[in-house]
């Protein structure tokens, strides 16, 4: 099993380690060049013109909501760190302890979290006209395999939970 969990530790480092690159070279990407034009118009703004209806106003959203998916990737792959957890307890021989349990409900949490946020952001982006936004387009994308998946870590946490129970049972008739 040793090896066995030597291998997926690797591969997850993997993937863990190419999600940070593509997440950094998106956020080197980004245009924060919007953060300064921001800063450049409230410096010469019309004061007497309200700000929620102002291009700027919109620009900043958009410079908000984009910050805010960067942040929700971000989550997303400190989520998918609990991997490493989950293995390295298997490692030592403790298929269904405690922090097992608590890895698989965090990385369900995580999962659902990060979708729904990132569903109303994307919403939120398509209202202020930056992007375009089709509901059933996005659950189609990634977001069709994160809500069945995090489902799915949540029932793993009840069997281990439940496999928990039953080890320490047959603990006690030996």
């Amino acid at each position: 099993m040793k090896d066995n969990t030597t291998i997926l530790t690797i591969i997850t480092w993997g993937v863990l380690l190419t999600a940070i690159s593509v997440l950094l070279n998106d956020m080197r990407e980004f245009d924060f060049n919007q953060f300064k034009e921001f800063q450049n118009w409230a410096k010469v703004a019309d004061k007497n013109e309200t700000w929620l209806t102002s291009e700027n106003a919109i620009k900043w959203s958009y410079y908000a909501i984009s910050a805010g998916l960067f942040f929700w990737r971000g989550y997303l792959i400190y989520g998918f760190s609990y991997f490493l957890s989950i293995l390295k307890e298997i490692d030592q021989g403790h298929y269904f302890s405690d922090n097992n349990i608590k890895y698989f409900k965090k990385i369900g949490n995580i999962f659902i979290q990060y979708t729904i946020s990132v569903l109303v952001l994307r919403f939120l982006m398509a209202a202020i006209g930056k992007s375009t936004f089709d509901f059933f387009d996005e659950l189609k994308a990634e977001f069709t395999f994160l809500i069945p998946a995090g489902l799915a870590f949540f029932i793993l946490a009840e069997i281990f939970k439940r496999g928990k129970q039953a080890e320490e049972e047959n603990e006690l008739t030996i």
